[in-house]
């Protein structure tokens, strides 16, 4: 099963036109073709899976349509979308069309949103499909509350019932030790040499991590060098045990 990982920022694109005519006014731009450019580079990679981090819901940015649908509907598949803000916040406009996704080919059983109880982007969507379990988060920038959601990530881990991938951003400004009490549950990295993610250009920061269970074996992995966006996309190639 290959799975991807990406922070597509929306498919606003990157560089530095990107803070022209103000720092981060490239977050507003109409994203449709440079979202099409990032489709159809992921499905020449035949994906199973795809988790989509900063993926919009159906703002202006997208014409309206929401960024997983389209990617599922190129796939022949199936999307879970979430807003990853708290519900006060998720009100605002544009801000209710930021989220997370979870594409793939097979046909999903459950999907939960789990409240990680602290930091603006706070949501985790859990999609269960027919052996495994997908959570898909985007944890927070500020310290405190990040390191609160990688405890509450925690509990779900040591509460699972079956084979887990745990996969994101999770903002690791501190670096991956910040994921120790992931790790105490038998989580482990498919990035073994701990390769950087972000920023695209020169990388220097692990931010993006594939976590899984230990009925999960790594069968293959690498990140590619593109700039579809501010960070590099995770491709694993993986086994679930039976």
């Amino acid at each position: 099963m290959r799975l991807i990982l990406y922070n597509v920022r929306y498919g606003t694109g990157t560089g530095l036109s990107y803070h022209v005519p103000a720092p981060f006014s490239g977050n507003f731009r109409r994203s449709t073709g440079r979202f099409k450019r990032i489709t159809d580079y992921l499905m020449n990679l035949s994906p199973d899976i795809i988790g989509l981090v900063e993926v919009d819901g159906g703002s202006y940015r997208h014409g309206g349509n929401c960024q997983a649908e389209t990617a599922a509907s190129s796939m022949g598949g199936h999307h879970r979308f979430a807003v990853k803000y708290s519900e006060r916040i998720s009100r605002l406009p544009v801000l209710r069309s930021q989220g997370n996704a979870i594409v793939s080919r097979l046909p999903p059983i459950k999907t939960d949103c789990h409240d990680l109880g602290r930091g603006m982007k706070r949501n985790a969507l859990e999609v269960a499909y027919g052996d495994f379990s997908l959570i898909l988060v985007h944890l927070s920038l500020g310290s405190r509350s990040r390191r609160h959601q990688i405890r509450a990530l925690r509990d779900l881990c040591s509460a699972r019932e079956r084979p887990l991938i745990l996969a994101g951003d999770y903002n690791t400004l501190s670096g991956p030790e910040e994921l120790a009490p992931l790790r105490e549950t038998g989580m482990a990295s498919v990035n073994e040499l701990g390769l950087p993610t972000y920023p695209c250009r020169r990388p220097r920061k692990e931010l993006d991590f594939v976590l899984i269970s230990e009925e999960i074996s790594t069968k293959g992995f690498f990140i590619p060098d593109v700039r579809f966006s501010d960070h590099l996309p995770l491709i694993c190639d993986l086994e679930i045990s039976h």
